[in-house]
């Protein structure tokens, strides 16, 4: 029986028709969705996949949001009979080209030609000039097939001196950014043993074990495991549990999670200040505080309550915070690793719409901070304007507040996404 990694690298040929009529179906929608949803509605509408098949459209075309800009400049060349021209927007670029042809420049990439659709009548003439384009354009090849796009470039190089990386480092990171990390969890305090060997007795593969926190297959479906059905394991990356520390939540305290979504920080910050704390999980999105509740009920965290806030529509809950946390909202940049299509839906003006959002939050809700108390920004993302810029608006504004500590979490010096987090304290009333 083959592998799941061999699985997912061939190109059976049985499955190319139903490949590309959900390519059609993909590329129909104006502009690039939100990959993971929009397989999940379409398997949802076509219900005869088996898990497998599932398991090998979803890899193929999230391999596809990963070096989507390589396909669109080598079917670009190739009908230019140049690789140099300047590339053309991303989601009209793969729209514009039969599917069939979309694909086979994936397939040459993988070197089986013997496995490409049977609509391509010209692959030697197609692998010839992916070969040439490989030699003749290394730099160029390499950096769109880890799909980086030139204009991302500035922003990358105020990063790299932000936070002092070598060239090994950055060339490390943009690397990873086409790799996934693996799935990370965080165990119930005392159960990170017993997590492990309960796991592993499933059959399921321990990658790593960090504290309380272990690594595994990014692919693992948890949810029927032992250890999930006990409430002793929760999903989250190891970034984002990097956060959690960032916040330094102590017994007893009394935390407002400012923009918690679906709760993954604010759970493990109500385990931290335990019974006699209080952890307040607030969002703007109702839905997402309802998964919020359930997750907290199915660990039993009595201490973790929620509650509806929009800070464009509303002032601060008057709340007297040991620790205000506000994970604003991003671009997501960080997550590329995990939602690769997350970065063709980044710009200018979204950011600049972004900026001003985060501005907001963190000025409202840093006024429910204690005198001697700690507010901690903390983003997903990679970008310095929507984190070190932020920070340094938000304190010559704020007299009141210190600079602690701020830095990125995570990759490249972790197997995992790349976040920000900076810690403030209020020294006046």
């Amino acid at each position: 029986m083959p592998s799941q990694q061999t699985l997912y690298t061939l190109w059976p040929g049985f499955r190319w028709s139903h490949l590309l009529a959900l390519t059609d179906r993909f590329l129909g929608e104006a502009q690039w969705p939100q990959t993971d949803r929009w397989l999940t509605a379409y398997f949802a509408e076509h219900k005869a996949f088996g898990g497998k098949d599932r398991a090998f459209y979803r890899e193929k075309l999230f391999r596809l949001c990963r070096q989507a800009p390589l396909v669109v400049a080598l079917q670009q060349g190739y009908a230019k009979h140049s690789f140099e021209s300047e590339l053309a927007d991303i989601w009209t670029g793969l729209g514009d080209m039969p599917s069939a042809e979309l694909w086979s420049w994936l397939v040459l990439l993988d070197n089986q030609p013997e496995r490409l659709p049977r609509e391509i009548e010209d692959g030697q003439q197609r692998l010839n000039f992916l070969q040439q384009c490989q030699r003749d354009f290394p730099e160029r090849f390499e950096s769109l097939s880890q799909g980086w796009l030139p204009g991302w470039q500035p922003w990358l190089e105020r990063r790299a001196q932000q936070s002092q990386w070598s060239d090994a480092q950055r060339r490390h990171w943009l690397a990873m950014q086409n790799q996934r990390p693996p799935l990370w969890l965080w165990c119930m305090p005392g159960e990170v043993a017993w997590a492990r060997a309960s796991l592993e007795a499933e059959g399921f593969v321990v990658l790593a074990e960090r504290g309380a926190a272990l690594a595994l297959e990014p692919d693992s479906r948890l949810h029927r495991s032992e250890a999930w059905q006990k409430g002793v394991i929760e999903i989250q990356d190891l970034a984002s549990q990097a956060v959690v520390t960032a916040v330094g939540a102590q017994s007893g305290e009394r935390i407002w999670d400012a923009c918690a979504g679906a709760g993954g920080k604010a759970l493990a910050l109500a385990i931290q200040v335990g019974q006699q704390g209080l952890v307040v999980a607030t969002d703007l999105r109702a839905h997402a505080l309802r998964e919020t509740q359930r997750r907290a009920q199915r660990l039993g965290l009595s201490q973790l309550v929620v509650d509806v806030w929009d800070a464009q529509q509303s002032a601060a809950p008057a709340r007297e915070c040991d620790r205000v946390l506000v994970d604003a909202p991003c671009t997501g940049a960080g997550t590329w690793r995990r939602s690769p299509d997350a970065r063709w839906r980044l710009n200018d003006a979204l950011l600049g719409e972004l900026t001003e959002l985060q501005d907001r939050i963190l000025a409202e809700a840093s006024a429910a901070v204690r005198p001697g108390g700690h507010l901690i920004y903390a983003t997903c993302s990679w970008l310095v304007e929507e984190n070190e810029d932020r920070v340094a608006k938000f304190l010559q504004a704020n007299a009141a507040f210190q600079l602690i500590d701020q830095r990125l979490l995570g990759a490249p010096g972790l197997d995992a996404d790349t976040l920000f987090a900076a810690t403030l304290y209020r020294t006046e009333p």
